[in-house]
């Protein structure tokens, strides 16, 4: 993850558009400085978590929005920049593989000639497979034979893999990746299937399934837990705070799923828990009262939100995010307005959105409407359904139903759409 302090200030745009907000994307429009900055982002991935957050898109559909040129993210990926690591060019590859999509079809060339010539690729080709764009012939017809053409054998043994794409497609056209995947048969057999845990849960009786839970571990151990949940007994709460119980990390497995089945079981020990000083048993209770608690709750959540966005635990910060928009705590509104332009993770706008539109639902229509251009689909998809219907928002969401950037909105702006075109009067 990368540290908070390589950003910008959220207050500009350099530092909106490190963020990925659809606010930095409407000034990109406009501003006259917009094209260096687009193309910072392209060269240096500022995703403060690369495994759950999106960019590509959202800077693809910017590089068309301004007809950019594609010579500075060329130069990135052949020059020193894309030299040492292979994630350092990952971004701008996928940014590169998406274009094709919008029309921009001399992103072809440059990304072909990676696949060929760059030192990284396979980075090149697994772009092609993970965004689809294998779908467009002037970017898939011939790649295979460009690619073995020009890597030899070890190179190619280096990066194919078994069952996944393109590999065993190009198997059956390429006789030398066909022979590798063969050698992989060979050399490696077929693991046995997992052992299934032993006995199952719904026909045990509760004092086994605590049991199972005292003297059991891993999957035994975690089903036993979300069964006695499922029953709403009561020894789940003293089991939580069962320290015996606990992995290295602190956690018992399972545990979380159990109490959520407990519901508002659990929500008087949640308070102590939270008094205390168990830091295991508070993030249980933080859980808990977000999903269960009522408006007594909400000072507790409103200074865990406000602890994590000063300490930049933004995954944290989800949690009371959303249980203070659950219980329509008014006064969380600033910390929530603040948490929206600070965060660095961008996935966590989801859970800030949810907290505004329940704090303070007329402010946070200015944020949904900005987040119909946000760079993450969860975020756009919460705004199709929050966004005020003005012409704006419906020109937007007409946009978006078709966008080939965006294919995981397109159902929740053409259903938001429909509901426009029903009168309203009719019930």
């Amino acid at each position: 993850m990368m540290d908070d302090g390589a950003y910008a200030d959220p207050h500009t745009l350099p530092g909106q558009l490190q963020r990925g907000r659809g606010l930095g994307a409407r000034q990109a429009l406009t501003h006259p400085g917009a094209a260096d900055f687009v193309y910072a982002c392209v060269v240096t991935d500022h995703r403060w978590d690369r495994q759950t957050e999106q960019r590509d898109s959202y800077l693809a559909r910017l590089i068309h929005r301004l007809d950019l040129s594609l010579t500075p993210i060329e130069g990135h990926l052949f020059g020193s920049g894309g030299d040492d690591d292979a994630q350092e060019i990952e971004l701008a590859l996928h940014v590169l593989a998406l274009l094709p999509f919008t029309g921009r079809f001399d992103a072809v060339p440059v990304l072909r000639r990676y696949a060929t010539e760059g030192r990284h690729w396979s980075s090149a080709v697994e772009a092609v497979e993970e965004t689809g764009v294998r779908k467009i012939p002037e970017v898939w017809a011939g790649l295979d034979a460009d690619v073995v053409a020009a890597h030899d054998d070890t190179e190619l043994a280096a990066h194919v893999y078994g069952a996944r794409e393109p590999w065993s497609s190009w198997a059956r056209t390429q006789p030398r990746i066909r022979r590798i995947l063969d050698g992989h048969t060979t050399r490696h057999t077929t693991p046995p299937p997992p052992t299934p845990p032993p006995g199952g849960c719904a026909d045990t009786g509760s004092s086994v399934l605590a049991q199972r839970v005292a003297a059991g571990a891993g999957p035994e151990r975690r089903l036993a837990l979300q069964e006695l949940g499922r029953r709403g007994e009561p020894v789940i709460l003293d089991l939580a705070e069962d320290p015996s119980l606990r992995n290295p990390a602190g956690w018992t497995p399972g545990m979380p799923q159990a109490l959520h089945h407990l519901g508002n079981a659990a929500v008087p020990r949640a308070r102590i828990w939270a008094a205390g000083s168990d830091r295991t048993l508070n993030e249980l209770a933080l859980t808990v009262l977000a999903e269960f608690g009522d408006p007594d709750d909400g000072p507790y959540l409103l200074d865990a939100l406000t602890a994590d966005a000063t300490a930049g635990a933004w995954c944290a910060m989800e949690t009371p995010a959303r249980g203070l928009g659950r219980l329509r705590v008014a006064q969380a509104a600033d910390a929530l307005a603040h948490a929206w332009e600070a965060t660095v993770h961008s996935s966590a706008r989801a859970a800030v959105l949810q907290g505004l539109l329940g704090c303070a639902p007329t402010a946070a229509n200015g944020y949904a409407v900005e987040a119909l251009d946000d760079c993450e689909p969860a975020v756009q998809q919460q705004a199709c359904a929050a966004a005020p219907g003005t012409v704006r928002v419906r020109t937007r969401l007409h946009a978006l139903g078709d966008d080939p950037l965006a294919p995981e909105v397109h159902d929740a702006a053409r259903q938001r759409l429909s509901h426009f075109s029903v009168p309203e009067n009719v019930p």
